[in-house]
Parts: structure tokens; sequence; C-alpha cells
């Protein structure tokens, strides 16, 4: 595990397990020459940290820094993707005992880090709010489908003479499933052929009893 702690160029990550040394290493970070150029004209800045570090790296991109250029004692890591690559190790150095000025520098970044209670308050909130948009928009949307569907019906009543409300949707279902599939047609011919059966039994009858007058 590590504490990090930023500034604008500057971070120091600590081990925070003694098992790993407890090594509070410094990174200067360049992404410009002209950044790296301006560092060697000020070289007091970056020792306002690096004398307190166990380990001191450079960290800049590809051909921002020269390898010959870095100071002999620090460490040089390039990012490659989402990863990085050690081009140089960093030496130990002798670091001084922490002061309190630096350990309350650090402690305010950490601070920092931490999202503070009203940012917490300010997210549950917007998130409740946003439930409730998303809520209005469910319940407008379901009401504009209901009105839908009761038009629908409406025309569906109008149209067949059929009240709905007062059929079993089953049987509803199952005439139309008949009409559908032309059934219906097959029923009015059988229809037909039963009755035209019937009038030639009929006309056999009234022959029959023709001739026993």
């Amino acid at each position: 595990g590590y504490l990090k702690t930023t500034r604008t160029a500057d971070a120091i990550a600590m081990s925070l397990w003694p098992s790993r040394g407890l090594h509070l290493n410094g990174f200067e970070i360049k992404v410009r020459r002209s950044d790296w150029f301006g560092e060697l004209k000020n070289p007091q800045k970056a020792e306002e940290i690096a004398q307190y570090c166990d380990f001191f790296w450079l960290v800049a991109p590809k051909d921002i820094i020269k390898i010959e250029e870095v100071p002999s004692n620090w460490g040089l890591i390039i990012p490659s993707g989402k990863h990085t690559k050690i081009i140089k190790q960093a030496e130990k150095l002798e670091p001084k005992q922490i002061d309190r000025l630096f350990l309350a520098a650090i402690l305010r970044k950490a601070q920092e880090t931490i999202t503070p209670d009203s940012k917490l308050r300010e997210a549950r909130t917007e998130g409740r709010k946003e439930g409730e948009r998303n809520t209005r928009s469910t319940l407008k949307y379901q009401l504009e489908e209901w009105e839908s569907l009761k038009k629908t019906v409406h025309e569906f009543e109008k149209k067949s003479g059929v009240s709905i409300r007062r059929w079993d949707c089953q049987d509803i279902g199952e005439a139309v499933r008949v009409v559908l599939a032309g059934e219906h047609l097959n029923i009015k011919a059988s229809l037909q052929d039963l009755l035209e059966t019937t009038q030639r039994i009929e006309k056999r009858i009234k022959d029959e009893l023709a001739k026993t007058k």
C-alpha cells in the first residue's frame, strides 16, 4: 500500500508496510522538454522534496529527458501505454528526518484526496433527483401507453360492436383466431351442405307422402 500526495508537478509515495521498507519515494513529473530545462536551471525546487526521500525519480514521456542528463543518484521512469518502464534505477539516498512542516504538507494533500462529506451529500442529492426524474419519465411513458391502449380498445369496440369488458377475453381471443384462420368459412360451408341435405330429405319425404294418397 502507498500513501500518495501530489503537487503541480511532484508526487510522493510511501510504502505503508514495514516489510516493504517504509521507503519514501519522490517523483518529479515532466511533460515537456522546456519543463525539464526549467528544472535544470532551478534544481532547488526538486531538492525541497528530494532531501526527505529514500529514492528520487524523474517521470517523463520518451525523448523529454535524455538519460545522460539525469542526476547520478536519481532514477528515470518512462510511461509505456498503461504501464511504466524504469530506464535508470534510482540510488538509495540518505534522507533527512521529516520535519513537521513537510509532514503537514503531506497530510494536507492526503486529506484533499478524501472526498469531503459535502461532496458525498451533494452526490446523494443529485442521485435522488436523478431517480425522481427517471421515475417521472417512466410514469409519463406508462400513462401515454395506457391512453393509447384505451383508444385502441375503444376503436375496436366501435368497429366490431363487441364490448370487451362484457366478454370473456378467452372467448374473444378464440373468435378472432377462428376468423383470422378462415375457420368460419369452413363452418359456413358445412352448414350449407347440411341445409342442402336437409332440403333433399324433405323433398323425398314429400314425394313419398304424395304416392300414398
